[in-house]
């Protein structure tokens, strides 16, 4: 450091990061954050609404339901598997507006598809974009927001998908009075919410704790000075990687075993899993599950349900810092499990219990669900944390794309009620992952988080 500097410090008021006031800044960021969640959820709920539509537009067997419905989420695990470490390795600023606008072109082009092909390719590659958001998103907003409200900050994304996913539903809804091409109208919706944020990402700043990582400490105080008007010390900023590593920057997942946090990686993927392979499968087909229960009008109850996933999210975020990260995690998966079972063994007459339970089995799902951006983000230290998101966000979608691509098919073998029983095993496992290796992290701050784990 050099005399200047070091005097400048000497002066100036040096808060932590970690312990910073929070400012209209911190809350903009968030805000901003949010886009991309919201934008994904959308993109991903507007293909439940729209899928009953497309089948016999493009004469779709149930082999190209289930490719179509899988399709997105292949693609997040390849835009998490590569993109997190190029968000580790090129920034989380340029990275955080090139992908909104690739939501904005491959939506778009969905209105023009014939073939089943086509639209299986644009849902392909709008899914990379997906899974490229999940670590820069999450990556970003971690590093710029302070201990207080990272939590509930982190779980706010996901608060955020759901509403995009709700909104989606309701969109679907008012687009179905369009015609014959009421499906391309819903699958190109999703450019608009895409068009907007991305003028309010264009004014994210680099984050600091990146910066320092490639060994560009001063122009990390030059961000924090600028945005949240304060001093940070070239200690705290070097903290997590160490003066010694400069600008190297290795995010992969060689850096990820070698230095010890191959523990954090397999828990992060394996709670992830276990929500989202049930959770997403009967997402995508939930209105024919719910005919199949006998429930009347199952567009109105799908609607109905994931509203109530909403307000899930919600109480998740209210409370992931006042009860702590492991029982929030431990308890959800406990009520998904009973939710489920509920739904298999019970003789389920009325189509409210069915509605209720389902709408029970979603609440906990994204109550829970929140800990999906809080734990990778704070379990990995900045020089690693969007490739450990991304890691995690890979290998949750190998199981949720599997079960998406294999459920109309199970349900044709094995029924409703004992596809849902597959989904109790995967939850049961879940649970006793979260038992065994889940930590808290609510009282940490991000170096102490990342080193301890």
């Amino acid at each position: 450091m050099s005399l200047s500097n070091a005097s400048q410090e000497s002066t100036a008021t040096v808060h932590s990061l970690d312990e910073a006031p929070v400012t209209g800044f911190h809350r903009r960021m968030v805000a901003v954050a949010m886009g991309g969640p919201f934008c994904d959820g959308y993109l991903l709920g507007i293909m439940g609404v729209a899928l009953s539509l497309i089948t016999p537009a493009l004469a779709l067997n149930t082999m190209w339901e289930g490719l179509i419905a899988a399709s997105v989420l292949v693609g997040v695990f390849i835009g998490g598997a590569v993109f997190g470490p190029i968000t580790d390795r090129v920034g989380r600023h340029l990275m955080y507006v090139l992908n909104l606008i690739t939501f904005v072109v491959f939506s778009a082009l969905q209105f023009f598809v014939t073939e089943a092909w086509q639209l299986l390719v644009l849902r392909l590659l709008i899914g990379i974009a997906i899974g490229a958001d999940y670590p820069i998103a999450s990556a970003l907003t971690t590093e710029l927001v302070p201990r207080k409200i990272r939590g509930p900050a982190l779980s706010g994304l996901v608060l955020a998908w759901w509403v995009g996913y709700g909104v989606s539903f309701w969109a679907g809804w008012l687009l179905m009075g369009t015609g014959d091409d009421a499906w391309r109208w819903m699958l190109a919706s999703g450019a608009v919410p895409a068009v907007i944020f991305i003028f309010f990402r264009a004014g994210v700043p680099e984050s600091p704790r990146w910066l320092a990582s490639r060994g560009r400490v001063e122009e990390a105080k030059a961000v924090v000075r600028k945005h949240l008007h304060q001093e940070v010390s070239s200690e705290e900023l070097l903290a997590e990687s160490g003066s010694k590593r400069g600008g190297s920057g290795l995010g992969n997942l060689a850096e990820i075993f070698r230095r010890g946090y191959a523990i954090p990686a397999l828990f992060c993927s394996v709670f992830w899993i276990c929500q989202v392979a049930p959770a997403f499968a009967v997402r995508s087909f939930q209105p024919q599950m719910l005919e199949s229960f006998g429930v009347g009008s199952t567009f109105g109850a799908s609607a109905l349900i994931t509203t109530i996933a909403v307000a899930g999210t919600a109480v998740g975020l209210l409370v992931v810092n006042r009860i702590g990260r492991r029982p929030l995690l431990i308890g959800s998966f406990a009520c998904i499990n009973i939710c489920l079972i509920a739904l298999i063994v019970l003789p389920l007459h009325y189509a409210f219990l069915v509605v209720a339970l389902f709408a029970g089995f979603q609440f906990f799902e994204a109550a829970g669900s929140g800990l999906q951006f809080v734990y990778p983000s704070e379990l990995f230290p900045t020089d690693l944390r969007a490739t450990g998101v991304g890691v995690a966000t890979a290998m949750s979608r190998v199981g949720s794309a599997s079960s998406t691509f294999l459920l109309p098919m199970l349900t044709t073998d094995f029924g409703v009620r004992g596809t849902l029983a597959m989904g109790v095993g995967i939850t049961i496992i879940g649970l006793i992952a979260s038992i065994v290796l889940a930590p808290e992290t609510k009282d940490l701050g991000l170096t102490e988080a990342s080193r301890r784990a």
